[in-house]
C-alpha cells in the first residue's frame, strides 16, 4: 500500500489509470442534472445575479483564488443555501480514507453533506476555485478524486455530484461507480450564470431525495 497521497497530487489520467474511471460525454445521471433545471427566475433573483456578473466581469482577471472565492463564489453558493435540516454546507474540510488499497486525503473547497460537526456523508463538492491564468495543478483530477472518496465513506450507490471552477468557467461533474463524466463550460460573465444558479438550485433538490433514500438503496 502506498503512503498518502493528497488530492491536489492527482491529474485526470492518474485517477483515471489508478482506479480504472471511464469517461462518458453524455452520461444519463449529467444530462438529467442539467436538462431539468427552471427555465425562469424571479425578477429578484435576476437583478442580483445581473449585479454578481458585472462584478465578476470586471475584476475577474485581477483576483487571486481567495478573492474569487470570496467575492463571488461564496456570495453565489449562500444565495443558493445549501444549509438545510437534513445537511450543511462545510468549507475547506479534510477527507481521508482507503480506496483500492490506495492511502487518499486532502482538503476539498466546499462540500454539501450530512453531520453537524463534521461532513459524515458528502453529496456535492465544488473543488478548484481557480484563478484563469496560471494555474498549474489539475482541478478535474482533484475533484474527482475526492468524489471516490465520498463513494467510500458513504457506502451507498447513489451518484455523487461535483463542479471545479476556473476563473469564470464552471464545469460540472457526476461520478456513478466506475464512470464519470463533465459538462461543457458555463460562463458566470454571461447570461449562463442564470443556468449556473439553477442547476445549484436543482443540485438541493437531489441532495434532498437522497437524504430521504429515495431509489437509492444502501449497499449491502
Amino acid at each position: 500500500m502506498e503512503k498518502w497521497k493528497s488530492f491536489s497530487q492527482w491529474t485526470t489520467n492518474e485517477v483515471e489509470e489508478t482506479f480504472l474511471l471511464a469517461p462518458h460525454r453524455d452520461h444519463p445521471v449529467l444530462t438529467d442534472w442539467l436538462i431539468n433545471i427552471a427555465d425562469n427566475l424571479p425578477e429578484k433573483e435576476s437583478a442580483w445575479l445581473d449585479k454578481l456578473k458585472e462584478q465578476l466581469i470586471d475584476d475577474v482577471a485581477y483576483w487571486n483564488e481567495e478573492e474569487l472565492r470570496v467575492k463571488f463564489i461564496a456570495p453565489l453558493l449562500n444565495r443558493v443555501n445549501f444549509d438545510q435540516p437534513a445537511y450543511k454546507s462545510f468549507y475547506e474540510r479534510e477527507l481521508k480514507t482507503i480506496y483500492d488499497s490506495q492511502e487518499l486525503s486532502g482538503t476539498v473547497d466546499f462540500i454539501v453533506a450530512q453531520g453537524r460537526g463534521r461532513p459524515q456523508m458528502p453529496y456535492f463538492f465544488i473543488q478548484e476555485h481557480k484563478r484563469e491564468v496560471d494555474s498549474p495543478n489539475d482541478p478535474r483530477g482533484q475533484l474527482l478524486v475526492a468524489m471516490l472518496v465520498a463513494q467510500t465513506i458513504n457506502h451507498q450507490a447513489h451518484p455523487v455530484y461535483g463542479a471545479y471552477i476556473m476563473g469564470r468557467a464552471w464545469y460540472f461533474v457526476i461520478l456513478k461507480d466506475k464512470e464519470y463524466a463533465v459538462s461543457l463550460a458555463y460562463d458566470a460573465t454571461k447570461d449562463e450564470i442564470y443556468q449556473i444558479y439553477n442547476i445549484l438550485q436543482q443540485t438541493k433538490q437531489i441532495i434532498n431525495k437522497l437524504v430521504q433514500g429515495v431509489n437509492h438503496p444502501v449497499k449491502t
